[in-house]
């Protein structure tokens, strides 16, 4: 279930969360799965046109929002990713297409900006789904030890 926001639709949205409960963040643009760069003969590198357009999009948001004081984040993170894309007007698919861990990578984007890089995140669930809403809903607090994997579940608790 999408958090409801009174911001406009062209920000980011945040909901700040007590103590031990992840904040949100919800992000309205259409989620795109990262492409793999690729070379041209001259040795200039560059992404596929949906993935640039994507990260421009971000960017624009980005600058768009005002980050609250406690972004970014600075100590180990734990997170979970919802990533909501249009439904297709016919599709036998229940799942979007594109696979999980690369729309996982378009995270990077929020380097610098909710957190100070993606290699804080020791511990993450990641889901890609139809919504009527396109967007990105990320939840992320900071942990003060790296959780031990019998221990996934206790996480959010």
């Amino acid at each position: 279930m999408l958090p409801k926001t009174t911001s406009p639709s062209d920000q980011i949205s945040f909901l700040l969360r007590p103590d031990g409960l992840p904040h949100l963040v919800w992000i309205p643009v259409d989620p795109v799965p990262a492409s793999r760069p690729r070379v041209t003969r001259q040795g200039r590198v560059y992404y596929a046109k949906k993935y640039t357009a994507f990260r421009k999009q971000v960017e624009t948001l980005k600058d768009a929002s005002t980050l609250p004081d406690i972004f970014p984040l600075s100590g180990w993170l734990t997170m979970f990713a919802s990533f909501y894309l249009p439904s297709p007007k016919k599709t036998n698919r229940l799942a979007p297409r594109g696979d999980v861990d690369n729309y996982f990578k378009t995270l990077d984007s929020f380097n610098r900006f909710l957190w100070y890089d993606d290699d804080q995140i020791v511990c993450s669930t990641t889901t890609k789904q139809y919504g009527d809403t396109p967007g990105i809903l990320i939840g992320v607090k900071e942990v003060e030890r790296i959780p031990q994997t019998r221990a996934l579940p206790q996480v959010w608790e």
